[in-house]
């Protein structure tokens, strides 16, 4: 209506002059109303058409505004991402690498077990998630971010400290401080442990390597971890466990059907950027 005749229309939009003729006697056979009328060369709106253009028009116009919220969003210069996290010490430099490449984004982190990570993608509640798991879950794409060896960790003033491997023997006789049931490596470590016939003894399971790393330090107990999750700031050593099964793969891993969001495909890319380990 604005060009007043197809041609112009179609020359404005890019599209062949037919195809704008086709489209409209599409639109008014479906509706069964006539909504322009062709005088020569030239269309002007019929009574119904008139009547509908001010809804047109606001439609069209929230439609423009909805492209350029995509197209930002495209850009990253908006949107959000929602992560899991199972081990801070390896997640953290990472979202906060990609936070001051991307500061527009909105992030939602959550410390969880790996098994409790997973079940938020089942539900949709998340986007991203590091875990710690033998291999990649058949529904998720991601990359390896780590192998780690796990390992007995213990105070160094402990008699343990000194000793260069554990053997599962030792394993079996020790007080272990573990990490909650849903944990990726404690349920490797345990795997492991039924192959070599060993039923470790947890006496205590916590939810935060924090908390096992204090109660560590005071005496309480053995702790089994990642070598990669244990830092400076722990004051803890970690003693080698004899056994070549005990190596953890740590994932960052996101929806197949998402591998083409922008943001996800953002934060794919940041990984790539190296980061010390934080404190």
């Amino acid at each position: 209506m604005r060009k007043g005749s197809f041609s112009a229309a179609a020359k404005e939009i890019g599209v062949s002059q037919p195809s704008i003729s086709n489209h409209v006697h599409g639109l008014e056979n479906r509706f069964k109303t006539k909504l322009l009328i062709k005088s020569g060369y030239s269309v002007s709106a019929t009574p119904a058409l008139e009547k509908l253009l001010p809804k047109i028009r606001a439609v069209l116009a929230l439609t423009e505004d909805l492209e350029t919220e995509l197209l930002d969003q495209k850009a990253l210069g908006s949107g959000e991402l929602r992560i899991g996290y199972s081990t801070y010490q390896l997640a953290i430099p990472k979202i906060s690498s990609f936070m001051a490449q991307h500061p527009d984004i909105t992030i939602e982190a959550r410390a969880l077990a790996t098994s409790n990570i997973l079940d938020l993608f089942d539900n949709g509640e998340i986007d991203v998630g590091f875990i710690t798991a033998p291999e990649i879950p058949a529904e998720l794409d991601g990359e390896l971010l780590i192998r780690s060896p796990i390992a007995a960790v213990v105070a160094p003033h402990h008699p343990l400290a000194s000793k260069e491997t554990l053997s599962w023997k030792d394993i079996d006789a020790l007080p272990l401080l573990q990490r909650e049931s849903g944990s990726g490596t404690r349920r490797m470590f345990e795997a492991a442990a039924t192959v070599a016939s060993v039923r470790p003894r947890t006496i205590l399971a916590l939810g935060s390597w924090g908390s096992i790393a204090t109660l560590i330090r005071s005496g309480v107990g053995i702790g089994i971890a990642m070598e990669a999750e244990i830092t400076d700031r722990d004051g803890c050593v970690a003693v080698p466990i004899d056994d070549p099964a005990l190596i953890a793969n740590h994932f960052v891993v996101w929806p197949k059907h998402m591998a083409g969001v922008a943001a996800i495909e953002a934060f794919r890319q940041s990984l790539k950027v190296t980061e010390p380990l934080q404190d």
